[in-house]
């Protein structure tokens, strides 16, 4: 194996979490100066909470960069990726994110100390996952686990309340937290140490 690696930043290398529900949920109740329920378990606002379009993107246009620049790393993810740089993968992060927010992303990286080989902003991941040769990809949403798995490229799908729709199997690895992925990752590719 080359030990060529893909990451989704948003909800995998970032933590999300919140005691509300997430940083984005708590944001759009802020924003929107009330309490929402979720309707659907989708990633997108417009079906997670019934939501008109126009609203959505005047909350992403205000909040996105503040919130993306202040979120932490989700625990245990800089020590595998440090892990893994050590030992001489590439890694290469592909992002939904608009590219427009490219800055604050790389700036996010240099201060959380977060390695990589390449950052890549682009909604259509698979093409790039082939195109850079990629083993294996980390990943949340269930689109583009979808479509990287057609592409016969293995994915560990960090379980989320949005890809409950997807069963594992023999190219889908379901996992919990950054521990079990590492677990994985060294399975995989047979690191035994």
């Amino acid at each position: 194996m080359k030990k060529i690696i893909g990451f989704d930043i948003d909800g995998v290398i970032t933590d999300e979490s919140h005691p509300n529900d997430n940083i984005w949920h708590d944001a759009l109740c802020k924003y929107l100066g009330r309490d929402l329920k979720r309707v659907h378990q989708s990633y997108q606002f417009t079906k997670a909470y019934g939501l008109p379009i126009d609203v959505v993107e005047s909350f992403i246009e205000e909040k996105m960069e503040e919130l993306i620049s202040n979120v932490k790393p989700m625990p245990g993810a800089l020590d595998t990726l440090d892990f893994l740089n050590e030992r001489g993968f590439e890694i290469h992060l592909i992002t939904a994110r608009d590219s427009k927010y490219d800055w604050v992303t790389y700036q996010w990286l240099k201060e959380n100390n977060i390695p990589y080989t390449s950052l890549i902003h682009d909604e259509n991941k698979a093409p790039l996952a082939v195109e850079k040769g990629i083993e294996l990809f980390v990943e949340d949403s269930s689109s583009n686990t979808i479509e990287i798995t057609a592409e016969g490229i293995p994915v560990i799908l960090l379980n989320k309340y949005h890809n409950q729709d997807i069963t594992d199997s023999n190219i889908i690895f379901r996992i919990a937290n950054w521990s079990e992925i590492n677990g994985k990752i060294k399975k995989y590719f047979g690191i035994n140490y």
